[in-house]
Parts: C-alpha cells; sequence; structure tokens
C-alpha cells in the first residue's frame, strides 16, 4: 500500500515522493521496483553510511527510495534510536516540500510501528477487510493517537460480498 500511495503522489499530483522501507524485519519495497538486495537504512542507522549513497531513484519521476537494507538483529532498537529520530528530523528539513511516505511492520506484531509513529505527522492504518478485528483496530487507533490517524485502508475487499454491490453495480462492471 506504501508503494503505490508513492507511485499515485508521484504520477497523479506530480509531487515528489520519499519511500521509506521501515519494514527491516522483512524488507520488500526494494524488490518492487526491480531492485536486488541493496544498503539502505539499517546500514545508515548501525553503520552510519550517508543517507544520500543509499536514495535510490526508481523508474518512477520524482520517486525516491530509502530501502530497508540488510535485516539486523536489533531492528526495534535502531528504529527507537537517536539516530533514527535525527533521520526523521534531516529527512523533514531537507525536503520540506516532499511527501515522505514511510513502510512499516504491521503494529500488533512489532514494536517498530508505534515507535515510528510518535516521529511521525500522520498515520494510515491498513486492515485486512473481514480479517481484523474491529477491537484491535480500535485499540491501534487508541495505542497510537487518534490526533495522528488519518484513516483506516481496508485491504482485500472482496466485492463479491459487498452489500453495496446490488446498489452500485455498474462500479463493478455489471449493467
Amino acid at each position: 500500500l506504501a508503494a503505490n500511495l508513492a507511485v499515485t503522489i508521484a504520477q497523479n499530483i506530480n509531487e515528489h515522493v520519499l519511500l521509506m522501507d521501515c519494514d527491516m524485519r522483512q524488507p520488500s519495497v526494494n524488490r518492487m521496483f526491480g531492485f536486488g538486495r541493496v544498503p539502505g537504512l539499517s546500514e545508515h542507522l548501525s553503520e552510519g553510511f550517508p543517507l544520500s549513497t543509499l536514495l535510490l531513484k526508481t523508474g518512477i519521476s520524482k520517486l525516491t527510495l530509502l530501502p530497508a537494507g540488510a535485516p539486523p538483529t536489533n531492528p526495534s532498537e535502531l528504529l527507537s534510536s537517536n539516530q533514527m529520530s535525527n533521520l526523521l528530523a534531516e529527512v523533514k528539513a531537507r525536503y520540506p516540500d516532499r511527501y515522505v511516505i514511510i513502510d512499516s511492520p504491521p503494529p500488533h506484531l512489532t514494536a517498530e510501528a508505534q515507535v515510528i509513529a510518535r516521529q511521525v505527522d500522520g498515520i494510515l492504518i491498513v486492515v485486512k477487510y473481514r480479517g481484523t478485528d474491529r477491537k484491535l483496530v480500535a485499540e491501534l487507533v487508541e495505542k497510537l493517537g487518534k490526533e495522528k490517524v488519518l484513516g483506516v485502508v481496508f485491504n482485500f475487499f472482496d466485492q463479491r460480498v459487498s452489500p453495496y454491490k446490488g446498489k452500485y453495480g455498474a462500479y463493478y462492471g455489471e449493467r
């Protein structure tokens, strides 16, 4: 979802976007854009690699990627470190005219998402349609802070069982 949002903003809104892959346990954004295993965020935070050497130009105009890098043994520690706070502050100051989209691991499975959530301006929560309990979503909104939640996106929506299908059949290709 983060990659799709970044591409949409870059292509359709015509704004610069920095997409940061902060899912260091299971990095995947680099592969989505055709990159193999490349250094990234984990190397910046743990070894001090300069940010400028890690940013990748994608094949999409106005879209830059900061990959997660090699999976570290301590992702929670790295993402809650002063280096991460400094990086987010640097990115915000260096690119005030750019959208920064952060892909994080699932917040109910790891602590990293909550650490990142405290340092960003807004959060989109992605839930699996009919697969994520409402109570879990409500607890997550409470934990992350209602004021930061910009919205909820339903993934894996099955339009075949939608109660709106009969009323809005034309939107589903029916006549």
